[in-house]
């Protein structure tokens, strides 16, 4: 490299002076970044002023999820199908019972639960539109607590779309709306908790078989929709199960099987038509499970006719036989045969398989009407079984050891049958029951009359000795007994329970 006057060049021949500006311009632009962002930052920490720590709302655009928007799809589709009721019970009381309904038919039909307007003496219909008539009672049925209302609205109603039930699965999400509390139109999500729920067999109906969520369901939800996410309803909210008289979680629904089939009854003819029998059934113990040879358990024991000259008396049926099957479907319990019965019409003819002293045997009964005043027994325990019914029967003791029943019998005379109402009748009186004796511990009383032991005629004292002395600890034993439970009338009761 030369030094002769002329300017210094790099290797390259780029002259030096060029590098410095380029580096000079490049300190330069970095210090001014620097200086900006300090300068920035400087600014929020001590010139912030007490405005600029207002909220403010984001206007950025929503991205809902699927479920979310289904629904509110679902919402909008069925909230204009759904009714606010307000029922007033008497002309001189202002109080009001609020409920809810779904409109059904474009005319004005509308489902609600019967207990939402029973007793009412004039009823108020609320569309979600805010318009508001009077409705009048089509047809009501207590057994599945549905009712049928009707309002003359003018105009073609918005009609809600009606759903299958059976299709439903434990998971299924579902929505429940309503006025809980009289607040319209209220909407809760939940999911389809449980099939086919009873709730508690001895007091409710045998018709009333839920759909259990956990959509919340409140005092005033019930008559609403439980709806499915296609927009379907696949139930009527009718029950919450709770201590407080609040939702905990536990909402019941009539499902929509069922619902189509009464109302289609309650609009057409306002009421309910079922099958009956003609029998007072039982549930079947182990033991008289057991005497009759049903391996299985399942079965209904028939503990009485409801009439000498019924039809289950005309087909041959008798107190202490076991139904088995009803066209061909097996009965498992109690609600289950009536239910079969009911769905069947009256005046139609059921095939039933029965049991009777072990033997199978067949017959046809030409279905009855069931009447509201039926009575059943108490629908998961007869009050007469034995005190573990549910239980297998204690295997049997070997030892031959002779039990005592604690009950003293005299053979029913012509005298004695006069004084107790027990003309016509043959077997033994009861007239004493030791206290925690094996038959006081299962409900033997004083002035029964018992007429069979273990599918034995048992006419006289000779011949309820001879049962008894037969009888061994752990042996079961199935009495029947003629007993006064209202009045003077005497009707059939089967005991069962195992000889301790």
């Amino acid at each position: 490299m030369k030094s002769d006057g002329a300017s210094v060049k790099t290797e390259k021949g780029v002259p030096a002076s060029h590098h410095k500006r380029v580096v000079l311009i490049l300190v330069a632009f970095c210090c001014l970044s620097i200086g900006i962002a300090i300068g920035a930052i400087a600014t929020g920490m001590v010139g912030a002023r007490p405005q600029d720590n207002r909220l403010t709302i984001s206007h950025s655009p929503v991205m809902p999820d699927s479920l979310s928007a289904t629904f509110a799809r679902v919402s909008e589709m069925v909230e204009p199908s759904v009714v606010h009721i307000n029922v007033y019970k008497s002309k001189f009381d202002a109080r009001e019972v609020a409920g809810s309904g779904l409109v059904v038919n474009q005319s004005g039909f509308i489902l609600t639960n019967q207990h939402v307007i029973a007793r009412a003496s004039r009823i108020k219909v609320k569309l979600a539109n805010g318009n508001e008539y009077d409705a009048k009672v089509i047809g009501q049925d207590s057994g599945t607590d549905l009712a049928v209302i009707k309002i003359e609205a003018g105009e073609p109603l918005v009609v809600a779309r009606i759903g299958d039930s059976d299709r439903l699965k434990v998971g299924d999400w579902v929505l429940a709306i309503g006025s809980p509390f009289g607040l319209e139109q209220t909407v809760t999500a939940g999911i389809i908790s449980a099939k086919d729920r009873v709730t508690d067999a001895n007091i409710q109906s045998p018709f009333q078989q839920f759909l259990q969520t956990d959509a919340a369901i409140n005092p005033g939800n019930s008559g609403g929709p439980l709806v499915n996410l296609a927009g379907e309803v696949v139930g009527i909210n009718t029950q919450l199960t709770t201590s407080s008289g609040f939702n905990t979680g536990i909402g019941l629904a009539l499902p929509s099987s069922t619902v189509v089939e009464v109302y289609n009854q309650l609009a057409t003819s306002g009421r309910v038509r079922r099958g009956f029998l003609g029998i007072i059934p039982q549930e079947l113990t182990p033991q008289v499970a057991l005497l009759n040879k049903i391996t299985d358990g399942s079965g209904v024991l028939v503990r009485d006719l409801a009439s000498a000259t019924g039809s289950a008396a005309r087909a041959g049926l008798r107190s202490g036989d076991i139904i088995t099957s009803i066209n061909g479907q097996k009965v498992k319990n109690v609600r289950d045969l009536i239910r079969r019965a009911a769905a069947l019409s009256v005046g139609s003819r059921a095939e039933i398989d029965y049991v009777r002293n072990g033997e199978p045997r067949s017959t046809e009964v030409i279905l009855e009407e069931r009447k509201e005043e039926v009575i059943e027994p108490d629908l998961k325990q007869s009050p007469f079984e034995s005190n573990n019914p549910g239980a297998a029967p204690e295997p049997k003791n070997t030892t031959p050891k002779r039990p005592a029943l604690g009950i003293k019998v005299r053979t029913l005379t012509p005298d004695l049958a006069k004084r107790s109402g027990l003309e016509g009748a043959r077997g033994v009186y009861v007239t004493r029951v030791d206290p925690g004796s094996v038959a006081g511990n299962n409900d033997v009383r004083e002035d029964d009359l018992i007429v069979e032991m273990n599918n034995r005629p048992v006419r006289t004292q000779e011949e309820f000795q001879q049962v008894v002395r037969e009888l061994r600890s752990g042996d079961d034993l199935v009495i029947k007994v003629l007993r006064k439970e209202r009045g003077p009338i005497r009707s059939l009761y089967i005991l069962s329970f195992t000889i301790q």
